[in-house]
């Protein structure tokens, strides 16, 4: 018997997001709505809906659906914000964003997976993407600057080249895991003013790192 995928979206809202403390309805609506599955390969989409990050290849991971959904909550996602997707893969960060946000920038350094993206978005409406392929830990610093940051993946330090790119009282949301071990943590850096960021440690997060974001000595697989 196939697979209800409504049913399985249903399932992992309720019993993964919800009871996380997600309350956002705009949040909790996008990862109804977005099928999950079309953004992993074939072989994994009867695992979509599973409660931990899934690799895509190529380093590239769909978050675990909690942790994604509790770093979006705490973003504090406005309708005008402009946001930076750093890692976007197959581009289901971007189509849980688009509906929320302004404008989405979704950087990735593979074109094919840019392609499958946009194709992707184009099905389910998502028009207010735009992909853009280089070197991830640049960003895009023509295209800044941003009020929002998000980056799919566990990070080793807060590169100063992209905190650089967001506004006065812009925020970046990614996971802080600067020894390699197996635990870091999701954190959110609020930039006020021209130079200065703080760091908020949220809660503790295992997500693996995104490749060129490993510490030093590290290695991502």
């Amino acid at each position: 018997m196939a697979l209800d995928y409504q049913k399985a979206r249903e399932n992992m809202v309720d019993g993964q997001i919800h009871t996380a403390g997600v309350v956002s309805e705009g949040i909790l609506q996008s990862f109804s709505t977005v099928p999950r599955e079309l953004f992993l390969p074939e072989k994994l989409r009867g695992v979509a809906y599973v409660d931990e990050s899934l690799p895509m290849g190529k380093g590239r991971h769909l978050l675990e659906p909690m942790v994604h959904a509790k770093m979006l909550q705490a973003a504090r996602l406005q309708p005008n914000d402009v946001v930076l997707d750093i890692g976007v893969g197959a581009g289901y960060s971007s189509a849980i964003l688009s509906p929320l946000v302004t404008t989405v920038v979704a950087l990735d350094d593979n074109k094919r997976y840019l392609d499958k993206a946009a194709r992707l978005w184009d099905k389910l409406g998502s028009c207010n993407v735009v992909a853009i392929e280089r070197e991830m830990t640049r960003g895009t610093p023509e295209h800044a600057p941003f009020s929002l940051i998000f980056i799919n993946g566990a990070i080793g330090h807060i590169p100063r080249e992209l905190t650089d790119q967001l506004g006065s009282g812009g925020r970046l949301l990614t996971v802080l895991n600067p020894d390699g071990g197996s635990l870091g943590q999701a954190v959110l850096v609020e930039k006020t003013g021209d130079t200065h960021a703080s760091v908020t440690r949220l809660f503790d997060a295992s997500v693996p790192y995104l490749p060129g974001f490993e510490p030093a000595g590290a290695f991502s697989f």
